[in-house]
């Protein structure tokens, strides 16, 4: 009874905090906005595996980018101290 009163008094703390918020305006024009992009991603998809392109990409990118990626790699093992 005493565990009962005392959670009963957090939820109320609790709800109060959470009431001090402002209400959260309309949002149905932002998924008005958005809509006809993913009708577009949709159609793209029962094409070709978005998945796949966006893996396909990141790859390219990589692959592209070794050499950049191999002189961070090197630049953090030469700070590692050691024998020399």
């Amino acid at each position: 009874m005493i565990v009962e009163f005392l959670l009963d008094i957090v939820k109320a703390v609790l709800l109060f905090l959470i009431g001090l918020f402002p209400e959260l305006p309309d949002m149905s024009s932002i998924v008005e906005f958005f809509d006809p992009l993913f009708q577009v991603y949709m159609q793209v998809d029962s094409f070709i595996s978005v998945k796949l392109v966006a893996g396909c990409v990141i790859f390219f990118f990589i692959l592209s980018n070794i050499e950049f990626i191999w002189g961070i790699i090197m630049w953090v093992v030469r700070k590692i101290p050691g024998e020399k």
